[in-house]
C-alpha cells in the first residue's frame, strides 16, 4: 500500500514539474478601496490604516425662530400674518400687528308692520287712528288694505279717536309699507280700537323686510266693550315685547358704524404675529475623507474610526501542460492546467498530418507559444498510404514519360532511315556519275594539257569527298547503332540534334559535288567547241 501511496506522489510531482507556469507584468496600483482584497500570485495588496480627521467649524445652520440664547444670523424671514385674535404674546421671535374692531348688536330691520285675522263685534274690526312712530316722532306710510271700507283712509289719520267710521270687515287685513326700512327697535305702532259690543276681539301683528316673510308675528286678545262711546283703547306695540333674539343680531367690523341699527357698540383690540425665522451659526465638526495622516487643518483624529483600505495591481497568470497529442479529438484547452482569466487558442493544427506545430496560448496581453507535436497513429498510417500513393504516380507518371520519349525516338529514328536510303540512292546516282565524268575527264586530257591539272585537282577534290562521304556513312551506322542502343535502354532521351547531324551534312556535300559537275561539264563543252 505504501508502495503504490509513494507512486501517486512520484506521478503528482512529475505531471507538475512538466507544467510550466507564465506570468504578465504587473498592472499599474488600483486606487484604494475599503473593500478587502487577499493578495495572491496574481494580485500583490498594499494594506494601509485609515483614519477620520475632523474640525470644528462655524456653519449656517437651520433656520430657527428668534430667541435671545442662540447666535442668529442676519438671513431672516417673517412668516405670514396668523389670525387675529384677542390674545396678545410676548415673545422677541413675534412681530405682531394690532387693530381696533369693534363688536356690535345691530337690530334688524323692518318695513312692512303687518295687522290680520281680524276679529271684531258686529262683523268688523274698527281702526279710529293709526300712527306709526320712528325714533318717537310719527313718520308718513302707505297701506294696503284687505276688507276696509272705502272712507277707511279719511278716518284713521285725522287725529279724532272716539268715532265709529274706520271698518275693516272681520278677517280682514292692513299691510302698512313704512317707504324703507327702519330698525325695528326704535319704531312704534300706535292704534286706537273702537268696539260697542262684548265680543273677544282678535288681530295678530307682525314685522317683516317684504311683504311675504315675516321676521316676527303674535296674536292678541282683548276683551272689551264701550257702550257710552268714550273709551276707544289704545294699543301700543314696539320691539319690547319681542325677545331680543329675534331681532338682535351680532356683527363685528373693523370699521366705525354710527346709524341708528346699531344697538350697542363694543371695542375690542386683536393682534396678529408674523414669527421670525433666522439662521443661526452653529459649531459643527467637519470631517475628512479617510486619510494616513492629518490633511490641512483637519487634525483632529478620530481614534475609533479606523478603517483598512487596499490598494491592488494584478497579473495575468498561465499555466500549461503541454504533451505529445496522440488523439485527433484532443481539446487543446486540456493543456491548460489554470489561467487568471479565459484564455484564447489560435492554431494552425492539420489534424490529418502529423508534425510539429506552433500553438498561441493567450490570457489578455499574455501571450505564450508553444510547440505541439501531434503523432496521431492514423495520420501515420494515412501518410504511409500517401507517400505509397504518391511513389507509384510518380512511377506511372515517369513510365509514362519514358513512353513519349520512345514514341518520339521513333518517329525521328524512322525519318532518319528514310533519309538515310535516299541518301544511299543519292550517292549511288552520284557514284555513277562521277565515273562516268572520270570517262569523259580521261578522253578530255588528250584534247587539250591545259585542263589536265585542273582535272586532277578536280579528282582530288572528289577524293576528299569520297572520303567525306564514307566518313559520314561511318557516322550515320555509328548513329543508328547509337539509336538501336538507345531504344533498349528506354531510360534517356536521344537528343534530335544529334539526329540530324548526318543529314545536314550530306546535304552540303551533294549541293558541292553537283556544283562540280555542272562546272566539269562546262569545261567538257567548251573544249569540245574548241
Amino acid at each position: 500500500m505504501k508502495k503504490i501511496l509513494w507512486l501517486i506522489f512520484l506521478v503528482l510531482i512529475i505531471n507538475k514539474v512538466d507544467a510550466k507556469v507564465y506570468y504578465s507584468d504587473y498592472s499599474d496600483y488600483s486606487p484604494f478601496q475599503e473593500e478587502e482584497v487577499l493578495s495572491s500570485d496574481t494580485i500583490d495588496v498594499i494594506k494601509e490604516e485609515r483614519y477620520l480627521w475632523y474640525k470644528d467649524k462655524e456653519i449656517l445652520g437651520d433656520y430657527k425662530l428668534y430667541n435671545e440664547v442662540d447666535k442668529f444670523s442676519n438671513d431672516c424671514y417673517l412668516t405670514d400674518y396668523t389670525d387675529w385674535s384677542n390674545q396678545k404674546i410676548d415673545n422677541v421671535g413675534y412681530v405682531y400687528d394690532s387693530r381696533t374692531k369693534y363688536n356690535y348688536t345691530m337690530a334688524k330691520g323692518i318695513r312692512y308692520i303687518h295687522l290680520f285675522d281680524l276679529q271684531g263685534s258686529y262683523g268688523s274690526f274698527r281702526i279710529t287712528e293709526l300712527d306709526i312712530k320712528y325714533k318717537n316722532k310719527s313718520i308718513n306710510y302707505t297701506y294696503t288694505c284687505e276688507g276696509c271700507f272705502g272712507d277707511f283712509d279719511d278716518y284713521i289719520h285725522n287725529g279724532i279717536y272716539e268715532e265709529n267710521k274706520s271698518y275693516i270687515s272681520n278677517g280682514g287685513s292692513l299691510i302698512i309699507d313704512l317707504g324703507k326700512e327702519y330698525p325695528i327697535h326704535l319704531v312704534e305702532t300706535v292704534f286706537y280700537i273702537f268696539d260697542l259690543g262684548d265680543t273677544d276681539k282678535l288681530y295678530t301683528i307682525g314685522y317683516s323686510t317684504d311683504k311675504k316673510n315675516l321676521i316676527y308675528s303674535k296674536q292678541y286678545k282683548l276683551k272689551f266693550s264701550d257702550e257710552n262711546w268714550v273709551n276707544s283703547v289704545k294699543r301700543v306695540h314696539n320691539s319690547d315685547e319681542i325677545n331680543t333674539s329675534i331681532w338682535q343680531y351680532k356683527e363685528s367690523s373693523t370699521g366705525l358704524r354710527n346709524n341708528d341699527f346699531v344697538v350697542k357698540k363694543e371695542n375690542v383690540t386683536e393682534y396678529r404675529y408674523q414669527e421670525k425665522w433666522c439662521k443661526v451659526y452653529e459649531t459643527v465638526q467637519e470631517y475628512s475623507d479617510y486619510s494616513k495622516e492629518p490633511v490641512d487643518d483637519y487634525i483632529n483624529k478620530i481614534d475609533d474610526s479606523l478603517k483598512y483600505f487596499y490598494s491592488y495591481r494584478k497579473r495575468d497568470k498561465l499555466e500549461l501542460d503541454i504533451k505529445e497529442i496522440t488523439d485527433k479529438n484532443f481539446d487543446l484547452n486540456n493543456f491548460v492546467i489554470s489561467s487568471s482569466d479565459e484564455v484564447k487558442i489560435n492554431n494552425n493544427i492539420d489534424w490529418n498530418k502529423n508534425g510539429t506545430y506552433k500553438v498561441s496560448f493567450q490570457v489578455n496581453d499574455l501571450k505564450v507559444d508553444e510547440n505541439v507535436v501531434l503523432n496521431v497513429e492514423s495520420n501515420t498510417i494515412e501518410e504511409l498510404k500517401k507517400q505509397l500513393e504518391n511513389l507509384k504516380n510518380e512511377y506511372d507518371n515517369k513510365i509514362k514519360e519514358l513512353e513519349e520519349q520512345l514514341s518520339n525516338c521513333n518517329n525521328e529514328c524512322f525519318d532518319i532511315e528514310n533519309q538515310s536510303k535516299q541518301y544511299e540512292k543519292q550517292l549511288s546516282s552520284l557514284n555513277e556519275d562521277i565515273l562516268k565524268y572520270q570517262k569523259e575527264i580521261n578522253s578530255l586530257k588528250n584534247l587539250n594539257d591545259q585542263y589536265l591539272n585542273k582535272i586532277k585537282e578536280l579528282e582530288d577534290d572528289i577524293k576528299r569527298l569520297n572520303n567525306g562521304i564514307e566518313n559520314i556513312t561511318k557516322e550515320k551506322d555509328s548513329l543508328i547503332n547509337q539509336l538501336n542502343s538507345y531504344k533498349d535502354q528506354n531510360d534517356i532521351e536521344v537528343p534530335k540534334f544529334m539526329l540530324k547531324i548526318g543529314s545536314l551534312d550530306n546535304k552540303i556535300i551533294l549541293i558541292i559535288l553537283l556544283l562540280l559537275l555542272c562546272l566539269s561539264f562546262l569545261i567538257g563543252k567548251h573544249s569540245n567547241k574548241k
